[in-house]
């Protein structure tokens, strides 16, 4: 499973619709956003989302899996972001200066 079958599933649950996700959120094609999404459900062995004419609702599967793909997205993001914060030099305020009399 990839981070992008993530966001995609969670750009396409919080739409309901997988035509809107790809449009407006994800920049993507139809077909392409529908292949992944069946692919994650394969993955998951179960299906996550029930698709109509109308947009997707989301199975008792599908809505617990969705709280857990969050939860990883924010793991990955603080992550990413304290990762980035050990990269960065030390500011002036954060040394210590001392000097011998």
């Amino acid at each position: 499973m990839e981070l992008r079958h993530l966001r995609y599933f969670v750009a396409v649950a919080e739409e309901g619709s997988l035509t809107v996700a790809a449009e407006r959120r994800l920049h993507t094609a139809q077909p392409s956003l529908s292949r992944q999404m069946q692919d994650l459900e394969y993955e998951v062995g179960t299906q996550l989302m029930i698709r109509s004419a109308r947009g997707i609702e989301l199975t008792a599967a599908g809505r617990v899996f969705l709280d857990h793909a969050r939860l990883a997205l924010a793991q990955v993001e603080a992550g990413r972001e304290g990762a980035r914060r050990a990269a960065e030099p030390p500011s002036q305020l954060n040394r210590l200066s001392l000097s011998a009399s």
